[in-house]
């Protein structure tokens, strides 16, 4: 670790001692397969992780999407549970708090902000208003798209930061959330699959994602090119501190 890092780390503990939210009890196990199935779930009072990455406990910890988190490729590979108790209710953004102290204690997370022009699509209504059903609830990890044939589809209930973070992949470019539409929506997204499985019944011709959007959903990707702000991950232990 570089003397740089290690002020950097010492930092986020004063800060993690500074405000004081902390789990009143967690327990990290890392795991030596990523196989199987995987969750992320947030209750009033308990945090329960299985089989998610590194990279994606970063990118819940400081709210930040997929394709703006600058981080090692092994923070990707590493998988882990968790399983934490606030002792009290606590809100989401609280347990996000407690979330970020968790990996700073365990891992010695040391991060920073930084802002980069990238070519991007933002994410916006269109005028008639979305297409989609609000909902109460949502997942915490959506499910992934589902091929058919010559298609790919979403479907479930999301939110809008979650749905561009699934359209990143298929984009070609991050997918920036510029709905201003709060909450969770029934997203059904039908679009072409530009790598089609092989299939006898390949259906009717779903299409490109652009035009699948603007129609099913009432959203509209909005190409450009502006200063985009990064976490960048400078350290991270990759065995946690025992529990």
């Amino acid at each position: 670790m570089s003397r740089r890092t290690i002020s950097l780390a010492s930092l986020c503990l004063s800060a993690v001692l500074l405000y004081g939210q902390s789990f009143e009890a967690a327990s990290i196990k890392p795991l030596s397969s990523s196989v199987g199935p995987y969750h992320f779930t947030v209750l009033p009072n308990r945090l329960d992780v299985h089989n998610i990455n590194l990279a994606y406990l970063v990118e819940q910890a400081y709210d930040v999407a997929e394709p703006l988190l600058s981080a090692p490729d092994w923070t990707m590979a590493r998988h882990f549970d968790i399983a934490a108790t606030s002792g009290a209710r606590v809100s989401r953004e609280e347990m996000r708090v407690m979330l970020r102290n968790l990996l700073i204690e365990r891992f010695h997370l040391a991060t920073h902000w930084e802002s980069r022009t990238e070519a991007m699509y933002r994410l916006v209504v269109l005028p008639g208003g979305p297409k989609m059903k609000p909902l109460d609830e949502g997942y915490a990890i959506p499910n992934s798209p589902m091929a058919d044939g010559n298609s790919l589809q979403f479907t479930g209930p999301m939110s809008m930061r979650q749905l561009g973070e699934r359209l990143t992949r298929y984009a070609g470019r991050p997918v920036i959330d510029g709905t201003n539409l709060e909450g969770y929506f029934r997203v059904d997204l039908r679009f072409a699959n530009d790598s089609p499985t092989p299939s006898q019944d390949a259906g009717p011709v779903a299409p490109p994602l652009p035009k699948a959007i603007e129609q099913q959903l009432g959203l509209k990707l909005v190409p450009g090119k502006e200063p985009i702000r990064f976490l960048v991950v400078d350290h991270a232990d990759q065995v946690p501190v025992g529990n």
